[in-house]
C-alpha cells in the first residue's frame, strides 16, 4: 500500500512561515521540534531557542525494524503534530544519522601560496587535499571540521587567511556515514512530503544541546545512550574532534530483562522505564511488582527483587560504556584533543547508577545532560528524548562555524575524493558569511 499523503494539499493550503525543522529518527522514536528562524542570532550558540511545535511517535516495536512505508508516515505523523504547534508547513528538514557505521578520522593535506600570503583559494585547496587523502568507498561524508592551518613551521592558527609563507597545511576531522544508509534516510524523509535538506551526525547534535561552552573549552566526550546504540563525539575548542557508534543500547537491555522477566518487551520496557537501574544505593530486598506471560498466555502479575533489574541490566550498560572506552582509545588522539570530562545523555542515561557506572567505566568525570535552552517549551515532556532534536535546531540557526555540512554523495559516486571540490567549498563558506 502506497503512503497516504492526502493531507498534503491541506498542509499546503496553511500559510507559509519561515520556521527550522529538526527530525530525529531513532529506533524507538522520532521527534520533530520546529522554531522560527529569527529566534537566534547568527554565531549565537548557547542563545534560546523558541520551540512552537514539538511531534513524537514511539515506535510500536521497538527493535523491530519497520519497513520503509512505516518510517515514512511516522516521520510524517511527527512532522504534523510540529506543525500544529507551530501553525506553520515544515518543508524541509534537519535530520539527524545515529545507525551503525558512524566513523570519523583526522586526515591532514597541504597546498602551495601563490602569491605573498594565504587567501581563501589556498584555504579551499589545503582542505580538499585533505579530503582526497581520506578515501572511503561507499561512505557518504556528513562533515568536513578544520581543526587548524599552520603555514610553513609556523603554529597552528584557526584562519591562515593573510599569513605569509610557501606551504599552507590543514588538518580536519572527516566525519563519515555508510553512503547506502543516508540515501535510504533521505528517500524515506521525501517519502513523508518533506526534504532533507541535512544529515548530521546525530551524537554531534546531541553535543550541541547538552555541552556548555566551559566543557567544550576543556574537552568532552558526549555519549548519547540510545535505544539502538550509544553513539559519542568528541568536541573540543578547535571543533569535533571525532564521532562513532557502538551497537549496544536500550533495545538489547529491554530484551535481556524480558527474558529474565518473562515478559513480553512492550511489559518489560514500561518496567524498566519504571524501575530499571544500573547501581546506585537500593534495598536488595526491595520487592517490585511486575507482569510476566502465564500459563495461558496472558500477562499477569509477578513480584520480583530490585536487584533483578540491577542484575541484567548493569552488564550490558557496562558494556556500551567500554566500547565507547576502547574505541575511543583506537582513535588514539593526541593529548590536547583527547577528553577531560564525560557528559552522558538519553533514555538510558536516566536510570540511577548510570553517572556513577559512567564514571568508572569511562575513567574521567561525569555528568548527566540533557537539551538546554529551550524557550516557551515543557523540556519535560519529551525528556531525553529532545536532546538530539534540540541540538539539530542549532546546527541549523546557529550553523557552528568549526563544522560544515558536506554534500553525501551520489550513489554512482565510489570515494570520498569524488566529492572534494564541493566539500571545501561548503567548509569555507562560513569565511564568506562572517567576514
Amino acid at each position: 500500500m502506497a503512503l497516504d499523503l492526502a493531507g498534503a494539499p491541506a498542509r499546503a493550503a496553511r500559510a507559509k512561515s519561515f520556521i527550522a525543522a529538526a527530525l530525529d529518527v531513532g529506533v524507538s522514536k522520532t521527534v520533530c521540534l520546529a522554531a522560527p528562524m529569527s529566534c537566534t542570532a547568527p554565531g549565537g550558540r548557547g542563545r534560546s531557542l523558541d520551540v512552537l511545535g514539538a511531534g513524537i511517535l514511539n515506535a510500536r516495536a521497538p527493535g523491530a525494524g519497520d519497513d520503509f512505508e512505516s518510517c515514512a508516515r511516522a516521520v510524517r505523523i511527527a512532522i504534523d503534530e510540529a506543525e500544529r504547534g507551530a501553525d506553520s508547513v515544515i518543508h524541509e528538514v534537519v535530520a539527524s544519522y545515529s545507525g551503525p557505521g558512524l566513523a570519523a578520522r583526522i586526515a591532514c593535506g597541504q597546498t602551495k601560496v601563490r602569491g605573498q600570503s594565504v587567501g581563501v583559494r589556498e584555504a579551499q585547496a589545503a582542505l580538499a587535499a585533505a579530503i582526497h587523502a581520506a578515501p572511503a568507498p561507499g561512505r557518504a561524508a556528513l562533515h568536513v571540521a578544520p581543526l587548524g592551518y599552520r603555514v610553513d613551521d609556523g603554529p597552528l592558527t584557526p584562519d591562515p587567511r593573510g599569513l605569509e609563507g610557501r606551504v599552507l597545511r590543514v588538518e580536519a576531522c572527516i566525519v563519515t556515514a555508510p553512503a547506502a544508509a543516508i540515501e535510504a534516510l533521505r528517500q524515506c524523509i521525501r517519502a513523508a512530503g518533506v526534504e532533507p535538506a541535512e544529515i548530521v551526525a546525530g551524537p554531534y547534535a546531541a553535543g550541541l544541546a547538552a555541552v556548555t561552552e566551559e566543557e567544550r573549552a576543556e574537552g568532552v566526550l558526549v555519549v548519547d545512550m540510545g535505544a539502538g546504540g550509544a553513539g559519542f563525539a568528541v568536541l573540543a575548542a578547535e571543533g569535533v574532534t571525532h564521532v562513532s557508534q557502538v551497537p549496544v543500547g536500550g533495545v538489547r537491555m529491554t530484551r535481556a530483562l524480558a527474558r529474565r522477566l518473562n515478559a513480553t518487551f512492550a511489559a518489560a520496557e514500561r518496567a524498566k522505564l519504571l524501575h530499571g537501574a544500573v547501581g546506585g544505593s537500593f534495598d536488595p530486598r526491595e520487592a517490585i511488582e511486575t507482569p510476566r506471560i502465564g500459563a495461558d498466555g496472558r500477562l499477569e502479575a509477578q513480584i520480583v527483587a530490585k536487584k533483578d533489574f540491577v542484575e541484567t541490566l548493569q552488564p550490558i550498560f557496562r558494556e556500551a560504556l567500554l566500547q565507547v572506552r576502547a574505541r575511543l582509545a583506537d582513535a588514539r588522539l593526541e593529548p590536547h584533543r583527547a577528553p577531560q570530562r564525560a557528559v552522558l545523555v538519553g533514555g538510558c542515561a536516566r536510570m540511577p547508577g548510570a553517572r556513577e557506572l559512567a564514571h568508572e567505566c569511562l575513567g574521567m568525570p561525569v555528568r548527566i545532560g540533557g537539551p538546554m535552552g529551550l524557550n516557551q517549551f515543557d523540556t519535560a515532556r519529551l525528556g531525553a528524548a529532545a536532546c538530539a532534536a534540540a541540538g539539530l535546531l542549532r546546527w541549523r540557526l546557529d550553523r557552528p562555524a568549526d563544522v560544515s555540512e558536506a554534500r553525501p554523495y551520489e550513489p554512482t559516486l565510489r570515494d570520498i575524493g569524488a566529492g572534494a571540490t564541493a566539500a571545501a567549498s561548503r567548509a569555507w563558506s562560513w569565511l564568506k558569511e562572517n567576514f
